[in-house]
């Protein structure tokens, strides 16, 4: 039978991450601060906690993907008085690495593990089981939970002891941050030479600057509208964390301090709801 499975975070990823383990048949609790996201869900037959001392209590893996590194924190102090033995703690969280090793001793205070995994792919890769985990922590660990992992991504890329994953996630949004501004700018440039965005995809689709971000993106770009499935504030927040670790390794980037610089300024203009694809309207 499949392990029980504890759930927090029903954002943008973690609903339908939640939503394929259900079709999975894996036995389902969740909890969220607004009772309201876990309608869906208990239509599909998962169990509600009340609380977060609860859903530790009841899940034999339980899988968190949450805001920020403030919110990994208090939830997994809300859940360490239920905390079982053995139970496996998965962070799918864009969080500072140096959290992995306080949550580590959390659980492992009630013998219990923890990895962080934190994920690439975005909302359609969530929806599809396409993402690739980043995880750090005990290897055992990751062994034991691949097979429930599959269910989500394609890849579990183990990187590391723990808080590696959170790493791997920081060089990832470190190197997509450079695409997004790239892809902004060359797309103001193309609207300002008047090409439309039929001339730029058949143009750029099939060289060297098309790409999973070009895909799902230039249209976006173009338009400054579409679905938001990435916003402002979270790639600002990731960036922040990237530079904050930089920091720390003794590492000083003139690229983080610059997209930093641009992320604040497109937060002020459009608000840090709004979509990355509104950077390509900074100079509008």
């Amino acid at each position: 039978m499949p392990e029980t499975i504890g759930w927090v975070g029903l954002g943008k990823m973690g609903l339908p991450m939640a939503q394929r383990l259900l079709n999975a048949g894996y036995p389902l609790h969740v909890w969220a601060r607004n009772p309201e996201q876990t309608l869906s869900l208990r239509k599909q037959g998962a169990k509600i906690a009340t609380d977060l001392i609860e859903l530790a209590h009841r899940g034999q893996i339980i899988c968190t993907i949450l805001g920020d590194t403030h919110d990994v924190e208090s939830v997994y102090r809300g859940m360490a008085p239920g905390i079982q033995p053995d139970t496996v703690f998965i962070d799918m969280t864009t969080a500072a690495p140096q959290v992995a090793a306080r949550i580590t001793a959390l659980v492992a205070a009630k013998n219990a593990h923890f990895i962080d995994a934190p994920v690439t792919g975005g909302v359609a890769g969530a929806a599809a089981g396409t993402l690739t985990h980043f995880v750090g922590g005990n290897s055992e660990t990751l062994q034991r939970c691949e097979a429930f992992l599959a269910n989500l991504g394609q890849r579990s890329v183990y990187c590391g002891l723990s808080g590696s994953g959170y790493r791997m996630k920081l060089v990832n949004q470190t190197i997509i941050a450079g695409v997004f501004l790239g892809l902004a700018q060359g797309i103001a440039l193309a609207r300002a030479s008047h090409f439309d965005l039929e001339l730029v995809t058949a143009a750029l689709n099939k060289g060297t600057a098309s790409g999973m971000l070009f895909n799902s993106y230039a249209e976006r770009m173009m338009e400054g509208s579409g679905d938001v499935t990435f916003t402002l504030g979270m790639l600002r927040k990731d960036l922040r964390l990237a530079q904050a670790e930089a920091e720390l390794q003794q590492k000083q980037s003139l690229f983080l301090k610059f997209a930093v610089q641009c992320l604040n300024t497109a937060c002020e203009r459009f608000g840090p709801q709004a979509g990355v694809q509104m950077l390509s309207q900074l100079e509008r």
